[in-house]
């Protein structure tokens, strides 16, 4: 679960200060969840301290199940009373304006429980800006890994490396099926590095050294290939965009195997 699902998870909850077994162990390890459920956790007892204004709310509603009382019904309707009579039954300007200010304190808690409740749902951080500069930020982590890579002096430590990082893509991958953006990202890159680069070193082998660490590296982009299949097949009912994701990865494992192999024997 993200950070949202257990955020929206602890407002559902009637104590959120007792939060579940299984939100326990996500605030163990989430620093920012854990800020937010005590910021949760203090409006949760800040609340019943607002001032409530009087309401007649519950009169009123007793009134019109009991019907009028005698003396209610007795009294002529107040339109049917002579004018200085009317004026002198009217609410003066004393009564109309606690009226005014009982309203005006009612509606001011309201809007203070809604702005409290407002500023603790978690609001949607990923919107297209923020997306991006996560994306770009990704990229540029990916970009740093494979660089490093590809400063290995030899050929044959470079090909091992980019065998090693390719696998390290694939199990990243696997632990981002909640997250169809960033898999797909990771896909990208994993089909880049075993088609591009893995290839451009692999060619680079000196003749003799080429059966040995080839056959190596193809017997792991192979599993590479099994085990992402797999992941595509058990995703594509409930969510097919991770499993394209499972499937690029897979095509790139399929194709750079067939292609280190029929190397090995150029």
């Amino acid at each position: 679960m993200n950070c949202t699902v257990i955020q929206r998870r602890l407002l559902s909850t009637e104590q959120p200060d007792q939060p579940p077994a299984e939100i326990k162990s996500h605030l163990a390890q989430c620093p920012a969840c854990r800020a937010w459920l005590r910021r949760l956790v203090q409006i949760e007892r800040q609340i019943p301290l607002l001032p409530v204004p009087p309401s007649t709310a519950k009169a009123e509603l007793l009134r019109r199940l009991l019907g009028p009382a005698p003396a209610e019904a007795a009294r002529p309707a107040l339109a049917e009373l002579p004018n200085d009579w009317r004026s002198s039954l009217a609410p003066g300007p004393k009564e109309r304006g606690l009226r005014k200010l009982s309203v005006a304190f009612a509606l001011a808690a309201s809007l203070l429980i809604f702005a409290l409740a407002w500023w603790s749902w978690p609001h949607d951080k990923t919107g297209p800006s923020a997306v991006a500069a996560r994306r770009a930020a990704d990229q540029d982590k990916l970009d740093q890994r494979l660089h490093k890579v590809l400063l290995a002096e030899k050929p044959r430590e470079r090909v091992l490396q980019l065998a090693g990082l390719a696998e390290e893509l694939h199990d990243e991958a696997a632990k981002m099926v909640d997250d169809a953006e960033r898999l797909d990202q990771w896909a990208r890159f994993y089909a880049r590095v075993v088609s591009k680069d893995l290839m451009e070193q692999a060619q680079r082998l000196p003749p003799d050294e080429r059966p040995d660490v080839l056959k190596q590296v193809a017997s792991s982009l192979g599993t590479t290939e099994s085990n992402a299949s797999r992941k595509a097949a058990q995703l594509n009912p409930s969510a097919p965009k991770s499993a394209a994701s499972f499937d690029r990865i897979a095509l790139a494992a399929r194709k750079g195997e067939k292609a280190l192999r029929a190397l090995m024997h150029a």
